[in-house]
């Protein structure tokens, strides 16, 4: 074989094995209507609403248990800092009850595995 037919059969292997490599990290789709980010293979999504800030963490479209996670949200508007806890509910639901964030607000989204202290940080900017 010579150079040109390997490189073309590697060019085409490339073409075949891309949208398997896209789709291994699962979607980055909302699934309830807020944004989302990755923060290696955790997907973190924010959802405000008029009770307060739901945050979502899903590892490869597998939901990751609240209550395994020790959890707090950083606000940054207007020049003024503000931590609040995030209070494991339901599946892999965490809720800061109350929270408003305003548009243009810089949020960090903290997470602490309980059983191993990992830690992962998720950043938004609030559109």
């Amino acid at each position: 074989m010579n150079t040109k037919s390997i490189l073309s059969m590697l060019a085409g292997l490339m073409l075949v094995a891309a949208p398997v490599a896209a789709e291994a990290h699962g979607s980055m789709k909302p699934s309830h209507g807020g944004i989302v980010t990755m923060s290696g293979e955790i997907m973190v999504e924010l959802v405000r609403g008029p009770k307060g800030v739901d945050v979502y963490v899903t590892e490869e479209d597998e939901p990751i248990a609240a209550s395994g996670l020790t959890a707090k949200i950083t606000v940054t508007a207007d020049g003024a800092k503000r931590d609040t806890p995030l209070s494991p509910q339901n599946d892999n639901r965490l809720t800061a009850a109350g929270l408003k964030i305003p548009v243009g607000a810089k949020v960090v989204v903290s997470l602490a595995d309980k059983r191993d202290g990992d830690k992962t940080f998720a950043t938004f900017t609030v559109k």
